[in-house]
């Protein structure tokens, strides 16, 4: 997923020098952004891992083609058809889906909305700008140390959520495919297609309820950063007299506060407008 054959520290520190040399940070400043490759001690490994999963990496027009077939049918296809199919199944009230459609429309449009928002992250700033690493050589030792822990616990934070609502539509999908029985055309096998119907399903749901949820848990992530900061710059502000540094601060908080908003206000306004919608 990433180019380039030279590593560079995904928190950047105070090695080699740190600020010093005039010379070396203006090379730093004009030197082209070059994301560095995945290894034992990435603190992104597992985010990749997880785009990699959810085959959303598109680091190639190869691994961009995929992304998008995979989420054109996941996403859509399957929704569409496990509605026509359902809709024709002759089972009894106890089975009525009458709001199935209305609900794979909320969740499609949902997951649509986050896959658009998270591949132009990925796409236009990488992983590691998206998350504010490469500016972290500016913040005091306890923000990256808090920051990191947060980034290594965001997977289990992700799962936290998306587990148990996934055990919970197993189990319901099952026992209706299972008490109800519908048929399934082109596979003469009742049982193996509702098998592959409810996995299918299933799948389908995983899929987009992670996208949706991913996506909410890059925003925590850097707002918890600034939260970090902010705590970090309100005891610097007790200690410290210098005004010209804390105004610094002040505006650099402020500026990354503002690129927050910027990147996500399509994916806020969209949320906004669908859940009002729906």
């Amino acid at each position: 997923m990433e180019d380039g054959n030279t590593r560079e520290p995904l928190v950047p520190g105070s090695a080699g020098g740190g600020r010093g040399g005039a010379t070396g940070n203006q090379n730093n400043r004009n030197r082209t952004f070059v994301r560095c490759l995945s290894n034992a001690q990435d603190e992104l490994k597992s985010f990749r891992s997880c785009l990699q999963w959810m085959c959303l990496a598109q680091s190639s027009a190869w691994a961009t083609c995929m992304a998008w077939s995979i989420f054109v049918f996941f996403g859509l296809l399957v929704p569409i058809a496990s509605h026509i199919l359902m809709a024709n199944s002759s089972c009894d009230s106890l089975h009525d889906l009458s709001f199935h459609g209305v609900v794979h429309m909320s969740l499609s449009s949902f997951a649509t909305l986050s896959f658009v928002s998270l591949s132009r992250f990925v796409r236009k700033y990488g992983l590691r700008r998206f998350l504010f690493l490469d500016k972290l050589c500016d913040d005091s030792v306890t923000v990256k140390k808090v920051y990191t822990e947060q980034l290594n616990r965001s997977q289990k934070f992700l799962s936290f959520f998306v587990l148990p609502f996934l055990a919970a539509k197993s189990a319901y999908k099952i026992w209706w495919y299972a008490s109800c029985s519908p048929r399934i055309p082109f596979l003469g096998i009742v049982y193996l297609g509702n098998i592959v119907a409810c996995t299918m399903e299933i799948i389908s749901w995983l899929y987009r309820t992670t996208i949706i949820f991913f996506v909410c848990v890059l925003f925590h992530l850097i707002c918890s950063l600034q939260i970090l900061r902010l705590q970090d710059f309100v005891q610097v502000f007790q200690v410290d007299s210098d005004v010209a540094s804390i105004l610094s601060e002040h505006l650099r908080i402020r500026r990354h506060l503002r690129i927050i908003s910027h990147r996500y206000r399509v994916f806020i306004l969209g949320s906004l407008i669908l859940v009002t919608g729906s």
